[in-house]
C-alpha cells in the first residue's frame, strides 16, 4: 500500500495527480467509440476527430504512465538476486539501477526534445506561418508534435522523480 498522497515530494504528488487525470481520459475515449460507433452504424454519420483524439489521450495517459508508477512505488522490480543481498548492499543495487534509468531517460529527454522541437517548431520559409508536423489523416491536426511534446515533458517528469530518489538514498545513512 502507497503512503498518503500528501506526505510525499512534490515530484510525486504532481505525477500521481497528472496520472489520475489522465486516467479519466480512458473513461471519455470509452464515451467517443461509443458515440462513433452509434453516428457511424446508426445515423450512418462517421466523426473525423473521434479516432484521432482518442489516440491523442491514450498516448499522452501512456507517457506519463512511467513517472506514475514511479512516484507510486508500484514500478515493476526484478528482486530475486538483491533481496539476498543486506541493506548496504541493497540500497548500492538500488543506486545503481536508478542511475541506469536516469541516463536512459536523459537521453529520451533529448531525443524527444529533438524530436518536439522538428515537429512541433517548424515554419514555412516562404510565408513564415507555422507548419507543424501532421497527422495525414482526414482532420489533419498537429497532433503528433503534442504528443512528442508530452512524451519529453513526461520523461522528463519521470527523470527527476528518478533523481529525487537517488538523492534521498545518497543521503541515508
Amino acid at each position: 500500500m502507497t503512503e498518503p498522497i500528501v506526505n510525499q515530494p512534490i515530484l510525486d504528488r504532481l505525477a500521481l495527480l497528472i496520472g489520475r487525470v489522465l486516467a479519466l481520459g480512458f473513461l471519455l475515449i470509452a464515451v467517443m467509440m461509443t458515440f462513433e460507433v452509434v453516428s457511424r452504424y446508426g445515423f450512418n454519420a462517421p466523426t473525423i476527430w473521434a479516432h484521432e483524439v482518442s489516440g491523442v489521450i491514450a498516448a499522452v495517459a501512456f507517457a506519463f504512465g512511467g513517472a506514475y508508477c514511479m512516484a507510486d512505488n508500484s514500478h515493476m522490480r526484478i528482486t530475486i538476486i538483491s533481496e539476498r543481498f543486506g541493506p548496504k548492499a541493497r540500497r548500492a543495487v538500488e543506486i545503481l539501477s536508478l542511475g541506469v534509468g536516469a541516463i536512459s531517460l536523459a537521453g529520451v529527454v533529448y531525443a524527444t526534445a529533438r524530436m518536439t522541437d522538428k515537429a512541433l517548431f517548424r515554419f514555412s520559409a516562404l510565408t513564415g506561418e507555422w507548419d507543424p508536423e501532421r497527422s495525414g489523416t482526414s482532420w489533419n491536426t498537429a497532433a503528433p508534435g503534442f504528443i512528442k511534446l508530452a512524451l519529453c515533458v513526461a520523461a522528463a517528469l519521470f527523470l527527476l522523480i528518478v533523481l529525487q530518489r537517488v538523492v534521498a538514498l545518497l543521503r541515508q545513512r
